[in-house]
């Protein structure tokens, strides 16, 4: 199980990497899993994903830079 401080962590790299469309790239990662069959590791993306949408709509409404 990976912990909630990685996911957070990931989460913002992503965003920090890919900007508006680390959402959709955490999905696309989560499809690659889905086609390999690896159950854990599409959870954590799942996560992951849930995250960045969080992070967004916090960093949306307050205006705070990614």
């Amino acid at each position: 199980m990976v912990s909630d401080l990685d996911i957070l962590r990931v989460a913002h790299l992503m965003m920090h990497e890919f900007g508006g469309d680390a959402e959709l790239e955490a999905a696309n990662c989560i499809d690659r899993m889905r086609g390999q069959g690896d159950r854990d590791a599409l959870l954590t993306w799942a996560r992951i994903q849930r995250t960045i949408a969080i992070l967004d709509l916090t960093t949306t409404r307050t205006g705070l830079p990614n």
